[in-house]
């Protein structure tokens, strides 16, 4: 992979991403989002440039990845150059196709330790750190914003300054660290920003799925999904695409499986939580949630999914939203 990464893959398609979410984007969703659509790009779980570093067990457990994974992004966080460069060295030679760094997370406690968010206001470190990166490996470094601090006035500035320090992306989170997760996303900058740059942008916040990003799209390169894609990774998909009871109960059964395989225990339970999310929507679902937090391991998922299948065998090839009850 090259620094021309991006743009190659601006020029063919409007791209679908999906977003960085910690506890979420692990090797097993992102097989499950490739597997509905191969064409999303998909962006890690976020690591610690200084636990991938000083970690080979971390390392070797979250950098390797399956063949349908690629192209794989891998977000980091930290403060320290230094420490973003050797980590960037470490990540390439997994494969990686690209790193991703953190400037957006506005969880207190990460922009206190100045990591995240708090980059923005700490601009030479920021341009640094790319600079750095961007000497040091071959594959594209790419930076995850904010509109900005307070407001957004130095938003295109801070981009811009990106962009010369080799930032070969920019994706932006439509609010400022201030606004947190709290107001609904403005668009009215990203929009000015794409004007400015040569480099790709992508938009993430208030996209509810490919049609919805359709309708905002203008001139902007791609857009990525956060929350959203929790229990419908079918909203990459174009014409609002829903699936049928089996579709996603078969979907419950692969992710859980992937998950298990690759986690052992750890996978067990944490399947629970996505196993919930698929059928939030399913009208029966308090019949079937006790037994879907509860679940031990891969025998005990299939029993409750093929439980799920024998009960509501009639309306198995129908959507959700079809089911009248």
């Amino acid at each position: 992979m090259d620094k021309n990464f991006w743009n190659e893959l601006a020029l063919k398609w409007h791209i679908a991403a999906l977003a960085p979410m910690d506890g979420f984007t692990d090797s097993a969703y992102r097989q499950v989002v490739k597997w509905i659509n191969s064409d999303v790009v998909c962006f890690s779980e976020f690591y610690s440039a200084d636990w991938i570093v000083h970690s080979k067990f971390l390392a070797n457990s979250v950098l390797p990845h399956n063949e349908i994974e690629k192209p794989l992004i891998i977000q980091i966080f930290w403060k320290d150059p230094e420490m973003f460069k050797k980590a960037a060295i470490l990540i390439e030679s997994y494969w990686i196709a690209g790193i991703d760094i953190n400037m957006w997370c506005p969880a207190k406690k990460v922009v206190r330790s100045w990591h995240g968010s708090s980059l923005m206001i700490n601009i030479d470190t920021a341009f640094k750190i790319v600079e750095e990166m961007a000497k040091s490996v071959k594959i594209p470094i790419s930076v995850k914003t904010r509109l900005w601090w307070e407001n957004w006035d130095n938003l295109i500035d801070f981009a811009k300054w990106l962009e010369n320090a080799w930032a070969n992306l920019i994706t932006v989170h439509g609010r400022t660290y201030k606004q947190a997760y709290t107001w609904k996303a403005d668009w009215t900058w990203i929009y000015e920003l794409k004007n400015h740059l040569k480099i790709p942008v992508i938009w993430n916040w208030d996209v509810e799925n490919h049609d919805d990003w359709m309708t905002k799209l203008n001139w902007l390169n791609w857009f990525m999904i956060w929350r959203k894609s929790f229990w419908n990774p079918w909203c990459f998909l174009p014409w609002d695409y829903k699936p049928t009871l089996i579709e996603i109960l078969n979907t419950m059964e692969k992710h859980s499986k992937i998950l298990i395989e690759l986690k052992g225990r750890k996978g067990s339970l944490e399947t629970r939580k996505h196993l919930v999310q698929y059928l939030h929507s399913f009208p029966w679902v308090k019949n079937y949630r006790k037994k879907l937090v509860m679940v031990e391991d891969f025998n005990q998922v299939q029993s409750i999914l093929q439980e799920i299948k024998i009960e509501f065998s009639s309306f198995l090839d129908k959507k959700i939203n079809e089911i009248i009850f």
